[in-house]
This record gives C-alpha cells, sequence and structure tokens, in this order.
C-alpha cells in the first residue's frame, strides 16, 4: 500500500515536472528565435504569455467562441503584438546599445501587464481545457490537457529545427546569428528577419499561455515566472541549441515538480536558481553549446 502510494505520487510529481517543463521550453523558444535574428532577448515574453491567455478567455468565456477557435485567434494576435513590439522596441533604437533594446522590452511588458489589469481586472480567471477528463496511471490521476502539453511542445520544436534546417529564413536566421555584418553585406534581409522572428516569438508566448492556462488559474502576472523559466532553460542551453533549450526547460521541471517536491518542498521555486547557478560553475556557455555566440543589434 505505501509503495502504491509513492508510486502514484512520483508519476503525479513527473506529469507535473514534464508539462510545466514543456511551456518552460516555449517560452525558451521565442527566447532563442528573437536572440539568434536580432542578437536581442526580449522580456517582454511573459507579458505575452499572459496576454495570450487572456485573448483565449476573453473569446472563449465573453464572446462564446469554442475553445479551440479562441486559442487559434489568440496565436494570430500575439503574431501581430509581436510584430508591434518590434516596430516598438527594437527598430527605432537598432544601433543603440543592446542594454537600451533590452530595457524597451521591459517597458512592453509593463504596458501589456496594465492593460490586462484594466481590461480584465486583477481577479483570476480560468479557462477551459482543450481536452477535457483524465487518465489514470500508476494510482495517479493526470488531466489529458497535460499530455496535450507535451505533444503540443515537441511538434512545436520539431517544426522550429525543420524551420532552421530546411528553410531559406532558418538559413538566413543563422547567417545572421553567425555573423550579422557579413549577412548583411550578402544582402541577407535583416529587417524582414526580425519582424519575422518578433512575430514568432509572440505567437510561441500565446501559445505557452493557451496552454497552461487550464490547468490553473491565470492572472495578469503569472506569464512572469514562466518567461523566468524560459530564460533559465535558454541559458542551459547555451542560447544556440533548440534542442538545448527543450532538455534546458525539462531540467528545470523536473528540478522544481520532481525533487522540489520530495526535499526543500518550501524553497521549490528557488531550485531551478540552484540549477542555474551550479552550471553556470561548471560550465558557463551552457550544456549544449559548443561555442559562444555574442548576438549584436
Amino acid at each position: 500500500m505505501v509503495l502504491a502510494s509513492a508510486t502514484s505520487d512520483f508519476v503525479s510529481y513527473l506529469s507535473a515536472a514534464i508539462s510545466e517543463g514543456s511551456i518552460t521550453a516555449l517560452a525558451a523558444l521565442g527566447f532563442l528565435l528573437t536572440y539568434k535574428a536580432t542578437g536581442v532577448i526580449s522580456f517582454a515574453q511573459g507579458a505575452f504569455v499572459s496576454l495570450g491567455a487572456y485573448l483565449a478567455y476573453w473569446g472563449s468565456r465573453e464572446q462564446g467562441w469554442p475553445v479551440l477557435t479562441a486559442c487559434a485567434f489568440s496565436l494570430v494576435v500575439m503574431f501581430m503584438v509581436g510584430v508591434a513590439s518590434e516596430r516598438i522596441a527594437y527598430r527605432p533604437l537598432r544601433g543603440r546599445s543592446i542594454h537600451v533594446v533590452v530595457i524597451a522590452t521591459f517597458g512592453i511588458a509593463e504596458i501589456v501587464t496594465t492593460l490586462i489589469n484594466l481590461l480584465f481586472g486583477a481577479d483570476p480567471k480560468g479557462l477551459d481545457p482543450l481536452i477535457h477528463g483524465s487518465f489514470h496511471l500508476a494510482g495517479a490521476t493526470i488531466p489529458w490537457q497535460r499530455v496535450l502539453i507535451v505533444v503540443v511542445t515537441l511538434l512545436t520544436t520539431g517544426g522550429m529545427m525543420a524551420l532552421f534546417g530546411r528553410t531559406q529564413f532558418g538559413r538566413q536566421v543563422r547567417a545572421v546569428a553567425a555573423d550579422r555584418e557579413t549577412a548583411q553585406l550578402y544582402g541577407v534581409p535583416v529587417g524582414r528577419l526580425s519582424i519575422i522572428a518578433f512575430g514568432l516569438a509572440g505567437s510561441l508566448a500565446g501559445l505557452a499561455g493557451v496552454l497552461i492556462a487550464p490547468v490553473g488559474s491565470i492572472n495578469p502576472g503569472f506569464g512572469f515566472l514562466i518567461m523566468l523559466g524560459g530564460f533559465y532553460a535558454a541559458i542551459l542551453g547555451g542560447f544556440g541549441s533548440l534542442v538545448g533549450v527543450v532538455v534546458g526547460g525539462f531540467l528545470i521541471g523536473f528540478v522544481q515538480y520532481v525533487i522540489g517536491s520530495y526535499w526543500w518542498r518550501d524553497y521549490q521555486s528557488l531550485l531551478p536558481f540552484v540549477l542555474i547557478l551550479g552550471v553556470i560553475a561548471v560550465r558557463p556557455q551552457g550544456l549544449f553549446a559548443k561555442g559562444q555566440t555574442h548576438g549584436r543589434l
């Protein structure tokens, strides 16, 4: 009986770790995309996660749309929001210090969070899952929504790998990441790449928001912690490897929701910091980076 209960607890913790790690990985992919294309780390991603979830809530709860339609609407709008952030926070400041642009992305985040508060209020909201119900595994009850999160993350990662490895856009982004000035001399449309990168990053943030929102509740600031997790995962992956940032996301989920559930439960949210500090001390370039690539404006 004790063994069955222990197994059930472990499976429950592991399912939470995998699904939360998947969301962290999606946030990290958004960081990686903008960093490779522009050299900028956009800290507006957390607010975009929240906004994506609220847009889906607005469509499904206030407009009466099917949840899938509301989520698709959210992803389209978030692409446009990402493009708008590029035009506001990056394009006018191109050529300035990279720190100025990063601070500008914080400004975008504050604006978006304030708008969410004004339009929807600060009270927690809920979003219906895309897949209802749950199943039992080794005595643990696992919602199908968590399975969907993992599947979508793996498919998105595969799509990103194909985008970077097999398309002209991906080759151009890799060229810009390697040497921006030389890529410009060879006619790579750097401006168009930055627009697409910010737009896709916005959609990835929205995707993370609409997937994780049904698992709990949403509030204007809930995307901030997801953004931090994504940033940590990108550090673990070295800001260079798609697979690396996804593995980094899963590592963070495992450390926080499995190890943190058995030991140091009161300090569960601090464990990713410990993981990051340990990795930086041993391997500053990240677990999967072969060399350090410095993105520049």
